[in-house]
């Protein structure tokens, strides 16, 4: 973010500026004059160091000229001295106090280095002194989303919007801060907007794919073909003027493989990345990861300690990250984003390796051509359903597509909470943008039908959220007093609230995983419904393993069902409650080596392919 500072702070300033003359090393004797047009033409070549020295002498000469003061902030902030930078806007400040722009400039750069609560109460007084700037309440929204204050930052982006329906970012703002809400049919109405406003915004658009996803109104079809128009308009240019590859074709030979993502780091994806990467075969394959990590974590040293070779391709753009992947001369190159934030598509849209692969981030296709592949397995895509779904290639693992890392310190799972409450206190672990009209008339229907049963809900993180929640419940018949909101909680607090629920209700049409995997771990049957996607059927892949397809329905009708059934036997229930994570241990569910040795059979079939394709 502070690379492109110096552009951002010095909004205005061009147009003030007199033209720039020709720059010379400046004599002591020239230190006056014509800076300004000096540190403009050095502006033009980025060089940050020789305009703060100009700036510090002309300060030198005027101690408070603002223009001065403003261009050596931007200086000192694009070269990573953030503290000085910092320190120089708060001394404009003091001086104009009523400046809007250096308001929103020191905001943004303090929610760059890690102050937000200082950057919202200067986009506070900036947005008050100026009404009207749509990319301030823009900047103002987006970070009240990313601290997950998703009321304020609906309010900002549709002040911002009053100011200006045309502003493209602010209706894809919007759509995010709707879509971790949970309504996410409105969301999609606003990322739509967006793509109206400005089509050539692949981000934008891989959010709606996202979207799309999660909503119970699709049309796998036509959720296709929106991949495909994704891949059409902004992939297949660059994979037409892709280059050919010179890899050594050895099918035997040992293998360079990359995996690419920003999560490689505490997150979902790590927890069944990391055993893989553990157990792969060093002697078969030398492994990469490209990381999109700002700042690394305990689990990104644990990886990295693996033996992986560490590439940090923060900065980097999707051009630089695709020759950056030529020059390590990777053979197989492995995505794990799909279509999420901050992926990488366009540099696989590049080609840089001969055989490129989508596994583990994403249940649906990427749409693209060039990306050959797609792992899965037969419980999640089963063989002649879903081929047409995707444009890449199935490969379906033996068994699960994907082993889960458990936590190295979990608590047990407790006492079944029934056998003292006296009642079942059911429970969704998502995120609230899974929570879809389907799925709550079918908790619904559960909660009538189980007497006195409860409802606890996790992740419902603003008032907006619960209030369309309680809303779906009340058009189907349950009041608020059966439902118990649970915050985002902390990691520990997390585990923490599994040992108060007795049943864990997975949604639709998007299944849990790493939801799922926490669930079993700490001893809750997950009552799943099957559906006709990969997303819909991952449980069915998780439930299957661990010798619970029994919890698996066909139907809306047998989900209720089963859930029912669990509740009406409490000592069976406990029963299973205190044997899950032994069988988690011992299923495929967490077998990491196993799904090493099969993901590697896999990636050298590929190979193997390639080589022959190569050879004719």
């Amino acid at each position: 973010m502070l690379a492109n500072l110096l552009k951002h702070l010095l909004r205005g300033t061009a147009a003030r500026a007199p033209e720039p003359a020709a720059v010379h090393p400046p004599a002591p004797a020239q230190a006056g004059g014509n800076w300004l047009s000096e540190v403009m033409q050095l502006r033009q070549d980025g060089r940050n160091r020789e305009i703060a020295l100009r700036c510090r002498a002309a300060l030198a000469r005027q101690p408070d000229d603002i223009e001065a003061l403003k261009f050596l902030a931007a200086a000192l902030l694009a070269q990573g001295e953030s503290h000085e930078g910092i320190a120089r806007l708060r001394r404009i400040l003091q001086l104009a106090p009523d400046s809007a722009d250096t308001h929103a400039n020191l905001a943004y750069v303090l929610a760059a280095t890690g102050d937000p609560h200082g950057a919202i109460d200067n986009y506070r007084h900036a947005v008050r002194l100026r009404a009207d700037d749509a990319n301030v309440w823009n900047n103002f929204a987006a970070l009240l989303k990313a601290l997950a204050r998703y009321d304020e930052a609906e309010s900002c982006c549709r002040a911002g919007l009053q100011a200006d329906a045309g502003h493209a970012a602010l209706h894809r703002t919007l759509a995010g801060v709707l879509f971790e809400q949970g309504r996410v049919d409105a969301a999609i109405v606003e990322i739509r907007a967006a793509l109206a406003l400005n089509p050539e915004a692949p981000a934008a658009h891989s959010e709606l794919l996202r979207m799309l996803n999660y909503t119970d109104a699709q049309d796998p079809a036509a959720v296709f073909r929106e991949h495909r128009a994704w891949a059409e308009r902004h992939a297949r240019p660059l994979e037409s003027a892709a280059l050919p590859h010179t890899n050594d074709p050895d099918p035997a030979r040992r293998l360079r493989v990359g995996y690419v993502s920003p999560y490689i780091h505490r997150h979902a994806v790590t927890f069944f990345l990391e055993s893989v990467i553990q157990y792969h075969d060093r002697e078969a394959l030398e492994i990469f990861l490209y990381a999109d990590v700002p700042q690394p974590d305990d689990y990104s040293e644990r990886l990295r300690k693996y033996g992986a070779q560490w590439r940090k391709t923060v900065g980097l753009s999707d051009a630089q990250l695709a020759q950056l992947i030529r020059d390590d001369a990777i053979d197989i190159l492995v995505d794990l984003s799909g279509h999420t934030n901050n992926n990488r598509l366009l540099a696989f849209a590049r080609q840089p390796a001969p055989v490129q692969v989508n596994w583990l981030g994403f249940p649906s296709t990427t749409g693209m051509a060039s990306m050959d592949y797609r792992i899965t397995d037969a419980w999640c895509d089963p063989p002649g359903t879903t081929e047409h779904l995707n444009s890449e290639k199935l490969v379906r693992l033996p068994g699960i597509y994907m082993a889960w890392r458990p936590p190295e310190h979990t608590p047990d799972a407790g006492p079944l909470p029934a056998l003292e409450s006296g009642y079942v206190t059911y429970g969704s672990f998502h995120s609230c943008f899974k929570i879809t009209p389907t799925i709550v008339a079918l908790w619904s229907r559960l909660l009538a039908q189980v007497p006195g049963s409860r409802l606890a809900l996790l992740a419902i993180s603003s008032e907006a959220a619960r209030q369309h929640v309680t809303e779906l419940f009340a058009g189907n018949g349950i009041a608020p007093g059966r439902l118990d909101f649970l915050p985002r909680l902390a990691f520990d607090e997390y585990l923490a609230a599994f040992r108060t629920v007795d049943v864990a209700l997975d949604t639709f049409p998007y299944h849990g995983a790493t939801t799922t995997c926490f669930a079993l771990w700490m001893g809750l049957p997950v009552v799943a419904l099957a559906g006709a996607t990969h997303a819909s059927r991952a449980d069915v892949s998780m439930l299957s393993n661990v010798g619970l397809p029994q919890l698996v329905a066909n139907s809306g009708d047998e989900y209720v069902e089963i859930a029912t059934r669990l509740a009406a036997n409490l000592h069976e229930l406990a029963g299973l409650r205190a044997s899950l994570r032994g069988m988690m241990m011992r299923s495929p569910n967490t077998d990491g080596r196993s799904c090493a040795r099969n993901l590697e059979n896999a990636l050298r079939e590929m190979w193997v392919t390639w080589c022959r394709k190569r050879s004719k």
